[in-house]
């Protein structure tokens, strides 16, 4: 009788794991870029707190970085970067708590200078809560929060990029 619940679990899960395959579903885990960023040239106009995570990124997954757009498969190029802090919670005159916005707008072209697709922007919004006893740890917790927040906008700007590629 107990081997019986046993093939009867393992046939289940492994009917799960068919289904699951099946669909199209995957763990979000290590992105494959398609060949055409093989070589990127990044243009950041200054955005250096994005560009730099955003390059590290890129040489993680095996993407050249190349110093010219003539030796590129593709150019990124990143068109503005947005960073907005509003309050959320007001009681009298403090802030309780507060949501943080990061906007970041970029363009993909070939080789050729065609451009892939129309400008894409990617948006991450975090909350947050304004401890007024802990002045100088709600600041570093919004540090950090906006470190994961760049993180996060990276990852979407990577997957975006798959999409993109025809």
């Amino acid at each position: 009788m107990l081997h019986i619940k046993i093939f009867g679990f393992q046939t289940i899960s492994l009917l799960i794991m068919l289904f699951v395959a099946g669909c199209g579903f995957h763990l979000r885990g290590a992105i494959e870029l398609p060949a055409l960023y093989e070589r990127v040239y990044l243009v950041d106009k200054g955005y250096a707190d994005i560009s730099r995570p955003l390059i590290q990124a890129f040489e993680s997954v095996g993407v050249t970085m190349v110093s010219s757009p003539a030796a590129a498969s593709s150019v990124i190029t990143l068109l503005s970067r947005g960073a907005q802090r509003r309050a959320l919670n007001v009681a009298g005159r403090e802030i309780r708590e507060f949501e943080l916005q990061l906007d970041i707008s970029f363009v993909v072209q070939d080789a050729q200078g065609e451009q892939l697709s129309e400008a894409q922007t990617v948006s991450v919004i975090r909350n947050f809560k304004n401890d007024i006893n802990n002045t100088l740890g709600v600041g570093n917790e919004e540090d950090v929060i906006r470190q994961e927040m760049n993180q996060t906008a990276i990852m979407q700007i990577l997957r975006r990029l798959k999409a993109i590629a025809p």
